[in-house]
């Protein structure tokens, strides 16, 4: 049977039926379908969703993404608006790739996968995805962008194997709350990481971070407490902290520093 479909980008297609033998969805496949009002069901064989797959295409409703997929290349269901209700990105999947999920519609939760390991750039930025934001603690990168504006609630949990995290990785992310912890590898907090993230309480920054960029918690309003434990006072760009009132937070330093 076929095992790989392309080619149908740009057309008046209006529906699709994949057959259960197809691994691969090839690229650009069925990029800027704008007719293609439907509900899509993926099969149980497929492996790859290829670069700009769905870019731009009007699939709608639910996305159920089969256990068998491996990879989900960049741009795959990029500005896909008519997406919703909630996604599970599955166990084999180890890299969500750049602006796979952009724009992307979603009024429900995102489940990754432990054994995921990166998390591209603008992967999640500006979908409708809500409640807590569970990050599995085998990823070592999250991207610029990553979960740029979305409406996740809930304390976030940075997985403690970080080693790279991308500028506005969080921006406007205003439901987010609690105490946020940044891992040990993490030297330089990024430029807008939390910027407006209004709801966070407080920072724990750990001994070896040297530099935090502009704007890193501007608009973080609520934030009553940092801790940091370094022993030379990181290098702060001076609008890092715009629009958080001095005289409302308290800054924990160790004695020796």
């Amino acid at each position: 049977g076929l095992k790989y479909v392309s080619g149908f980008g740009h057309t008046k297609i209006t529906n699709i039926h994949f057959p259960s033998t197809l691994e691969e969805i090839g690229n650009y496949a069925f990029a800027s379908c704008s007719s293609l009002m439907t509900e899509i069901s993926l099969p149980s064989a497929l492996k790859i969703i290829g670069n700009s797959s769905f870019f731009n295409s009007a699939i709608s409703g639910n996305l159920v993404i089969p256990d068998s997929v491996e990879q989900i290349y960049d741009y795959a269901f990029c500005g896909c608006r008519g997406l919703s209700g909630s996604l599970v990105i599955p166990n084999g999947v180890t890299s969500i790739r750049y602006l796979a999920f952009y724009n992307c519609g979603f009024t429900g939760t995102l489940s990754l996968p432990e054994g995921l390991v990166e998390i591209g750039g603008s992967a999640f930025c500006d979908t409708g995805f809500k409640g807590e934001l569970n990050i599995p603690e085998t990823v070592t990168t999250i991207g610029e962008s990553a979960f740029n504006g979305t409406l996740f609630n809930g304390t976030l949990v940075l997985p403690s194997e970080l080693i790279s995290l991308g500028s506005s990785a969080f921006r406007g992310c205003w439901r987010l709350s609690g105490v946020v912890e940044i891992p040990e590898n993490i030297v330089a907090i990024p430029s807008q990481l939390f910027y407006n993230c209004k709801n966070i309480e407080g920072i724990v920054l750990h001994k070896d971070v040297e530099v935090i960029e502009s704007q890193a918690f501007a608009s973080c309003y609520y934030i009553s407490s940092i801790v940091s434990k370094a022993k030379n006072p990181p290098t702060i760009a001076s609008n890092s902290f715009n629009g958080i009132a001095e005289d409302n937070f308290t800054v924990e330093v160790p004695e020796e520093s």
